[in-house]
């Protein structure tokens, strides 16, 4: 069977992503690491992928003012092949249009036969020929509507942050999210330093430099692809964005403690604290999910902790034999995930307003089964991975508030001096990618009372 080039395959990978329900980061993670394809493909590939997931809501805008079908009449895969074109013919220089056009045509043949293919045909060359129809509305007159198509978020989502944030400020979290992220890795320390780990990626090729925030955070540039490190094999890093590593930092879990990590999977935390822990005491790594519960297994493995027990649970659920034993606690609820929006740009297509609305309920009982696991002056840190009130500071205030026996602890001493803010000194602090540079990401922090 003869191979899909790059531009098939990430055809593939955006159907599977929208219609199928499948995880662009995972599909691609599956592609790039077959060893199919050159790096330059790999690039090409998932500048396609992303692109087109980033840009959604706007190439059907644009389709929509070309086409005399309803969208909903359109074969799914004729209008991925559209979207795919339309985005190179618009945001790509280095792609002549009519090279856009004529590989939009033969797959639209490959996929949909002759008649979608001068369908595909009809629309991409009008597009070419009057780009003026692909200009959206000004700003001053409508500025939801101008940020939603210019940026490809949801109308609800932007009318949303517009009355949290205001129009300026979610303007630049919307830019911010279709900007690529860097990289971000975190040293094992167990087995290596910053520095060493950072000349070893350095002689692998990869440009790689330190971190802004945390002291063991080290980012790395120009497709580096971890998988395919020899020092990922060694075990000698994890990828984890900045504000993950400080949700752990800010916990400062000691030697010789008992850590209860109630939602912990892929691992990213537990492993973390295990590492500060310096691989002595004790981690109790829970979760719902007995696969992705393998995954932590399989990440404790490879960075060489041998201190974390995985325990299938659900957090929601109190255990008793554990009230009052952790000396800390880790509570990463599930959220709407709206902070990570510009590492997995699907999500702004997966999720409705509804559900982060509905997730306060499930993020408050896991925070208070959880809380009744530390012992008297035990700590808890409490994070998420989206930006909503609702979820963050909402939830905590709310548990503080019916518990008469916690408080909010002070988080500046545990943070850079860029982040010690006036809410860090409160015991919370809220991460934003167009501000720091993060994921979008927030991070409390309660102790029980002795």
């Amino acid at each position: 069977m003869k191979r899909k080039g790059a531009r098939e395959t990430a055809l593939a990978i955006i159907h599977k992503t929208l219609e199928e329900e499948g995880y662009s980061n995972i599909l691609l993670d599956n592609h790039v690491s077959s060893g199919e394809f050159s790096d330059e493909d790999k690039a090409l590939i998932t500048r396609l992928v992303y692109g087109v997931l980033e840009n959604r809501l706007y190439l059907d805008w644009v389709i929509k003012r070309f086409s005399r079908i309803p969208e909903s009449r359109i074969d799914p895969w004729v209008q991925n092949i559209i979207r795919l074109s339309l985005f190179q013919i618009k945001f790509l220089d280095r792609v002549p249009g009519f090279a856009a056009v004529n590989e939009g045509v033969n797959l639209a043949k490959k996929y949909g036969g002759k008649r979608a293919a001068g369908f595909v045909n009809g629309i991409l060359r009008n597009v070419m020929r009057c780009p003026e129809k692909t200009q959206i509305p000004p700003r001053m007159s409508n500025p939801k509507e101008y940020i939603s198509l210019k940026y490809s978020h949801p109308a609800w989502m932007v009318e949303d942050w517009i009355a949290i944030f205001g129009v300026d400020f979610t303007e630049e979290l919307c830019k911010a999210n279709n900007k690529k992220p860097e990289l971000v890795l975190r040293a094992n320390t167990l087995k290596t330093s910053r520095d060493e780990l950072i000349s070893l990626l350095r002689d692998e090729g990869s440009d790689a430099g330190p971190g802004l925030y945390s002291k063991n955070s080290v980012v790395v540039k120009n497709g580096f692809f971890p998988g395919e490190s020899k020092a990922f094999k060694d075990g000698l890093f994890y990828v984890q964005d900045e504000s993950s590593m400080l949700a752990v930092e800010v916990l400062a879990p000691e030697p010789g403690q008992l850590l209860i990590d109630v939602c912990s999977a892929p691992g990213g935390k537990c492993t973390y604290a295990a590492q500060m822990m310096g691989n002595r005491g004790r981690v109790i790594a829970r979760d719902i999910n007995e696969k992705k519960l393998a995954m932590v297994q399989e990440n404790c493995a490879r960075l060489g902790l041998s201190i974390v027990k995985t325990e299938l649970f659900d957090a929601k659920k109190p255990d008793t034999e554990l009230a009052e034993k952790a000396d800390r606690v880790i509570v990463d609820a599930p959220c709407s995930g709206l902070g990570v929006i510009r590492r997995k740009p699907d999500i702004r297509w997966k999720k409705e307003r509804e559900h982060y609305k509905t997730l306060q309920d499930i993020q408050g009982g896991i925070l208070e089964a959880a809380a009744q696991y530390l012992k008297p002056g035990g700590e808890l840190v409490y994070s998420t991975c989206t930006v909503m009130p609702d979820e963050n500071i909402g939830v905590v205030e709310k548990f503080i508030g019916s518990a008469s026996n916690f408080e909010f602890v002070d988080i500046s001493p545990c943070l850079p001096d860029g982040l010690r803010t006036e809410t860090a000194e409160k015991g919370h602090i809220q991460l934003f990618p167009h501000i720091h540079g993060t994921d979008g990401f927030f991070i409390s922090k309660i102790r029980r009372t002795k």
